[in-house]
């Protein structure tokens, strides 16, 4: 993946622990670099170390010249991962990306390589793409969005399930806010994004939280 919209960045962060991360899927690094200015908000008081892997070559080139990750390295999903190497696996954006018979596996695989957490985020509709993506640093062929991945899905493995931003298409609660509000003028919806987390159906994506028991 290339990066991720910024209405994640006060829900995901709180969820991260301890301080030995695997940013997984990485794209431009955007994890790598908060986790090292914002690590106050994942709990910490110093900044943690960070690891990441992407599928995308040149992604992986980018963000070793960042200086914010200890190692990165090129690996497509579903891959062996280090077994309980890291206090959290962050897989942003990643889950959508995956033929649907993959994604169970490369679940199997951050619950392994996790000591305290595995935090997902993926579409809360069935969002699917094809084309690949261009990105400023060329086609991305790996893009495309090949599966959905539900919240029910989630829950039956053992996460608990937040929203984040407020959108989910597919929703009639949120198709008649949408309607219901801009007959007042609001054209602005972002100030319903917290209603998410309580509410994770009205979410455009979804957060899925497993702890890992020790």
């Amino acid at each position: 993946m290339g990066s991720s919209p910024v209405f994640l960045d006060p829900v995901v962060l709180p969820l991260v622990r301890g301080n030995c991360i695997l940013d997984v899927a990485c794209g431009y690094g955007r994890w790598g670099c908060l986790l090292r200015t914002n690590y106050f908000d994942c709990g910490l008081s110093e900044p943690p170390v960070v690891d990441a892997l992407d599928a995308f070559a040149p992604n992986v080139e980018y963000v070793k010249k960042l200086g914010v990750y200890r190692d990165v390295w090129q690996a497509q999903l579903p891959c062996e991962l280090p077994r309980g190497k890291y206090t959290t696996i962050l897989a942003s954006e990643v889950l959508e990306h995956l033929h649907l018979g993959a994604v169970g596996k490369t679940l199997d695989e951050f619950e392994a390589a996790a000591t305290e957490r595995v935090v997902v985020t993926t579409p809360n509709w069935e969002y699917l793409r094809d084309g690949g993506g261009k990105t400023f640093l060329g086609i991305n062929a790996l893009e495309d969005h090949l599966s959905y991945v539900s919240a029910d899905f989630l829950k039956k493995r053992g996460y608990k399930i937040y929203g984040a931003g407020f959108g989910n298409p597919r929703a009639y609660s949120v198709k008649f806010m949408f309607h219901f509000f801009r007959l007042f003028g609001v054209r602005d919806f972002s100030i319903f994004s917290s209603l998410s987390m309580k509410f994770p159906s009205l979410g455009a994506l979804t957060v899925a939280v497993k702890d890992i028991k020790s």
